[in-house]
C-alpha cells in the first residue's frame, strides 16, 4: 500500500533529502536519533554451558520516541546473554546469525533475558532466547548462532592472563 501524496517512481537517492519532508516529518525523522543506554545495568541471574540469564530495570534510556523498550536494546541484550551462555561453554564466540520477533511493548518495569542452547556442535552453538517481563509477559522471541573459535585458552584475553 503506498502512502498518499507520494511519488513513488521519484523514489531515488537525488529526490531522497530529509530538506524535501514536511517540517513536522523532519523532526520526527531526527528523534529517531538519541542515546541509547541502559546495558550496563544489566545483573546476572544465571550463568553455565548453554545457558544465561540477566535482569534489567528498564528507565528513559532504554526507550525508543515511542515511549517503549527499543528494539535495538532488546536486540543488543539478546546478543549479549548469547555470547555469554556460548562463552559458559569456554569457548571464544562471536554471533554468526540471529533473529528476533517483538511480540509485546513495555515502558516500565523489569525485563529478564534468557539464553538456552538448542544445540551445541563444534563449530556453532544455537540459542533460543526469550525476554519477558516481570509478570512472564513474552515480550520478544530470538534465535542466535553463536560461531565458536575455539578454546578461550587458545586467545589472549587479559583477564585470562595469570597475574605476574
Amino acid at each position: 500500500m503506498k502512502p498518499e501524496n507520494t511519488k513513488w517512481e521519484n523514489l531515488n537517492p537525488e529526490n531522497m533529502k530529509l530538506e524535501s519532508l514536511k517540517p513536522e516529518i523532519q523532526e520526527g525523522i531526527r528523534r529517531h536519533i538519541h542515546r541509547l543506554g541502559g546495558t550496563e545495568r544489566a545483573e546476572i541471574i544465571e550463568v553455565g554451558p548453554g545457558h544465561a540469564k540477566i535482569a534489567v530495570d528498564i528507565r528513559s534510556d532504554c526507550l525508543n520516541l515511542y515511549g517503549k523498550v527499543h528494539g535495538g536494546f532488546l536486540f543488543t541484550l539478546c546478543d549479549t546473554v548469547s555470547g555469554m551462555a556460548a562463552y559458559c561453554l569456554e569457548q571464544m564466540n562471536v554471533t554468526q546469525d540471529s533473529s528476533i520477533q517483538f511480540l509485546h511493548g513495555i515502558s516500565e518495569g523489569r525485563i529478564y533475558v534468557e539464553a538456552n542452547a538448542l544445540h551445541i556442535g563444534k563449530r556453532t552453538a544455537v540459542n533460543r532466547l526469550t525476554v519477558t517481563s516481570e509478570d512472564g509477559t513474552l515480550l520478544a522471541n530470538a534465535s542466535f548462532t553463536m560461531c565458536l573459535l575455539g578454546p578461550l585458552s587458545k586467545f589472549n584475553l587479559p583477564w585470562l592472563q595469570a597475574d605476574n
